[in-house]
């Protein structure tokens, strides 16, 4: 009985030993695909980082691009309005010229209205004068 009782406990620590064995091999499995996913993971959040920065850059130069462009369209739209406030400026100093060039040809026109009126009037008066003094030398002849 005890030889048996011997036998049954070397059996149960020979199953002990192997579960404990098959116990150890497992964790050491366990652990070596721990470690594979973290590596995975790792590799993959780097990944994905490295992505985020690319797609970033990307984006921030997009936008920069984008800013340039409005800048020189505002830059554009201010320069067209600068064009059209010279251009209107240019219209009213042209209109302004214009008026004074009429009114000093109607001052001329007028002038020589007059000066025209006086040459007749003294063309009148000598032609006037010139009849008198035939008349009169007629008579003085007679």
């Amino acid at each position: 009985q005890l030889e048996e009782e011997e036998r049954l406990a070397r059996e149960e620590a020979e199953a002990a030993r192997r579960l404990q064995e098959e116990r150890q091999a497992e964790e050491a499995r366990a652990k070596a695909q721990l470690e594979e996913d973290e590596g995975l993971a790792k590799e993959a959040a780097r990944k994905l980082e490295e992505e985020g920065e690319r797609l970033a850059r990307e984006a921030t130069k997009r936008l920069q691009e984008e800013r340039d462009r409005l800048a020189r369209a505002a830059e554009a739209v201010e320069a067209e309005k600068e064009l059209e406030r010279e251009c209107l400026a240019e219209v009213a100093r042209v209109k302004v010229q214009l008026e004074e060039e009429e009114r000093l040809a109607r001052e001329e026109a007028e002038a020589a209205r007059q000066l025209q009126e006086e040459r007749q009037a003294e063309e009148a008066r000598a032609k006037a004068q010139l009849e008198e003094d035939e008349g009169l030398a007629k008579e003085a002849a007679r």
